[in-house]
């Protein structure tokens, strides 16, 4: 009976905090989001407040008297000044960057004061993961990267944003729980397999000599999503425009990431492998497309097509 009791008053309480949760890609702290409770030093410091005041009224001291009404005047100015350490803080989502399994996730934050005061020693960090410690002047927007574990592959949402503070003397702790709206995106992890177009495994020199040739014959005019490392920097520096070196051989360079060309493995392991020569292709400046169930993208090369296919890899849903 009273596990089950105290199962109903934690859903309660979730809910409830959960209702005075603020949500949005900005969100400013006040006195609606913000909670407050005393720590077990602060018990301790209410204790002796309480030990104090009764030996003073038991013997009739007035110096006990006058030491434990200033103790109790402290703590609750202590109140005060802990709870405007968050009150008027603004959070603001920037970016989410993208990341692959197993690697921690970036998310990009704005904090400053929206009360043109200043906020020390506040701890932040999502549930769960590791927290940092921030100083913020009155006139200053500090821009922190905040990490989570990315443990599977797809659209990240990296949970509940929570911001605490001891401040001034430990007595007291005040904190708040935001939901920013803000994901990033998680690729699939490289796994080293077999070669698209051969029944084995072959290692980085073998790719080089299955690459063609790479004799320069020519140039051609830039198109957005080429590799940079092609491009023809003389001829732009003398003003006659961005070309970008063409190599004998390339055509045939060709690969295409087929979903059908690793029937062997299971779903996440095809996206594993097709993940892992993707960026082989990308680095060896071989021209490549993706041929998934539900989407294809036609060969490129360049930062561009590699992050198109990358963020097609993670989202792919299943055939």
């Amino acid at each position: 009976m009273f596990v089950g009791a105290g199962r109903y008053i934690r859903d309660l309480s979730i809910k409830w905090s959960a209702k005075r949760r603020p949500k949005g890609k900005a969100i400013v702290l006040d006195q609606r989001s913000i909670f407050i409770f005393p720590t077990l030093a602060g018990w301790m410091y209410l204790l002796s407040c309480i030990v104090l005041f009764l030996v003073a009224t038991n013997y009739q001291n007035n110096l006990i008297h006058a030491v434990a009404f200033l103790l109790i005047a402290l703590g609750i100015i202590t109140i005060h000044f802990t709870f405007l350490n968050l009150s008027g803080v603004k959070i603001a989502a920037l970016k989410g960057h993208n990341t692959f399994v197993g690697d921690m996730a970036e998310f990009s934050l704005l904090i400053e004061s929206s009360s043109q005061r200043g906020y020390d020693n506040i701890q932040l960090g999502w549930t769960g993961g590791i927290k940092q410690s921030i100083y913020i002047d009155s006139d200053e927007k500090k821009q922190i990267g905040l990490y989570a574990v990315a443990q599977t592959r797809g659209r990240f949402y990296p949970g509940i944003l929570k911001l605490e503070t001891h401040y001034p003397l430990g007595l007291l702790r005040a904190w708040s729980w935001v939901e920013l709206d803000i994901t990033s995106i998680v690729y699939p992890k490289p796994i080293k397999g077999r070669h698209p177009d051969q029944s084995i495994e072959i290692g980085d020199s073998e790719l080089g000599r299955d690459s063609g040739g790479d004799d320069f014959i020519g140039l051609e005019a830039y198109q957005p999503g080429a590799s940079i490392r092609h491009i023809a920097w003389k001829p732009y520096a003398q003003g006659r425009g961005l070309f970008v070196k063409k190599f004998g051989g390339q055509s045939s360079r060709q690969l295409w990431l087929d979903w059908q060309d690793w029937p062997e493995l299971a779903s996440e392991g095809r996206l594993s492998v097709m993940c892992y020569w993707a960026q082989r292709f990308e680095h060896n400046n071989i021209e490549y497309g993706l041929n998934l169930p539900t989407l294809k993208i036609p060969p490129n090369s360049g930062p561009e097509h590699l992050e198109r296919v990358l963020i097609a890899l993670a989202l792919f849903q299943g055939e």
